[in-house]
């Protein structure tokens, strides 16, 4: 996903060529699934079978809270990293071993962000990118992203289908304004249009985000009708 898209996702086909590139150049193949991992229980990877990544990082919400990062991957590459056969490769960090972001990312994904809730939660954020993209036809606005992660476009063309952030021609001036709007109807969504819904988020606020957007186009229509 280009997280900075905002939130385009890549195609299957995009994925598999990816590995199939890197295995043939036997070079190690890396997912980063800081802001994807959240999608599934398997985070986005398991969800576009059969990617099989040497190596994937993670971050940000895992720790609770509290500064995270982390990576792993293939026994083999991992060690490498192995302090124990006196041959560790070193892997320094300012935020490195931190035992409390530990403690706290575990009880999140053992007793609260637990594969059930997983799975609920992202059909939630579907089903909002699903509404939002109803009530933005015919006009040039689009949604992008998957599950609980979601990019808001406003495209000169109306292209409702980003393959790339190169295929995106954006009317900035509009992006703006929405921006500012929905800031005073009381949504936070990112200056460059990127949403990460909240654990625990009311379906009823969630509803008012539509019928605010759905307002939104209504009262700019000259602006945003293709």
């Amino acid at each position: 996903m280009q997280g900075a898209g905002p939130c385009i996702v890549g195609s299957d086909m995009f994925l598999h060529a990816v590995q199939r590139a890197a295995e043939q150049a036997r070079v190690v193949f890396i997912l980063d699934e800081v802001m994807t991992s959240r999608l599934a229980p398997g985070g986005l990877q398991s969800l576009v079978m059969p990617l099989k990544p040497d190596l994937t990082t993670f971050g940000k919400y895992l720790g609770g809270g509290i500064t995270f990062g982390a990576f792993g991957g293939r026994k083999e590459i991992m060690a490498v990293y192995d302090p124990r056969n006196g041959k560790g490769l070193a892997h320094s960090g300012t935020f490195n071993n931190n035992t409390l972001g530990m403690a706290a990312g575990y009880v999140g994904l053992s007793r609260i962000y637990t594969p059930e809730v997983i799975k609920a939660f992202n059909q939630v954020g579907n089903d909002l990118i699903a509404k939002l993209q109803a009530v933005s036809e015919g006009t040039k606005m689009t949604v992008t992203g998957r599950g609980s992660v979601i990019g808001i476009h406003f495209l000169h063309d109306g292209c409702k289908k980003l393959a790339s952030i190169r295929d995106r021609h954006d009317d900035a001036a509009l992006k703006e304004l929405f921006w500012f709007e929905m800031m005073e109807a009381g949504f936070w969504l990112t200056r460059r249009g990127s949403i990460a819904l909240i654990l625990g988020t009311p379906q009823a606020e969630l509803d008012r985000l539509v019928d605010c957007v759905k307002d939104f186009l209504t009262r700019h229509d000259r602006l945003v009708r293709l």
